[in-house]
């Protein structure tokens, strides 16, 4: 695993450097037909920017089960998610409820890593929960991802571009994340109210 290092501090591999300013439309590759944004790779070129996501390698990160955190595949025995700090649940056609994970997963000693360093992570003290055995379904985005508004400004109108992706998973792996975080809010509340 090859994490660079700055100041102390952890880069994960996902995360976008001021140096990594550049964008332009290609072919896809994770999503056969369709056109994405792709963001010029230089990572280590100026300083990270731990608030923004490199388009790029999120997509990649999540299409390939590349750790968030070191860029390493992670093999189903060893990938971990935060499922409290990120994604979300989606209803689907039938009615039923998925969870839908936007960040690449990570190896059990990067995400405890990005526990111990991640300052959003340890604010929330989630502990990392192991993926579901399942791969869930990747789905891609259309939508422009908030904070690229400007730039698909600058895109051919009317074409349709892959911004971003996620994994859904399953209605019953939704139910135990949905009872993960109950029972995360209530350990929250009961550390805040005290003895």
């Amino acid at each position: 695993m090859t994490v660079p290092w700055v100041i102390g501090e952890t880069v994960p591999w996902s995360a976008a450097w001021s140096g990594e300013t550049a964008f332009a439309l290609q072919p896809s590759i994770d999503f056969p037909g369709m056109t994405e944004v792709c963001q010029i790779e230089r990572p280590g070129a100026g300083e990270p920017n731990f608030a923004a996501v490199h388009v790029t390698r999120q997509r990649r990160g999540l299409a390939r089960h590349l750790c968030h955190v070191c860029g390493g595949q992670t093999p189903i025995d060893d990938r971990w998610m935060f499922p409290v700090a990120s994604g979300g649940f989606v209803t689907l056609h039938d009615g039923t409820v998925g969870y839908g994970c936007n960040v690449p997963p990570m190896h059990s000693a990067c995400a405890g890593l990005a526990a111990a360093q991640c300052p959003h992570l340890s604010r929330l003290a989630e502990t990392p929960f192991r993926a579901p055995a399942e791969e869930g379904r990747l789905i891609w985005r259309t939508d422009v991802v908030p904070g690229m508004e400007a730039l698909a400004a600058t895109f051919p109108s009317g074409q349709e571009i892959v911004y971003s992706c996620y994994r859904l998973f399953s209605p019953a792996f939704a139910q135990v994340v949905e009872e993960r975080r109950g029972a995360w809010e209530r350990e929250t509340r009961a550390r805040r109210e005290g003895p």
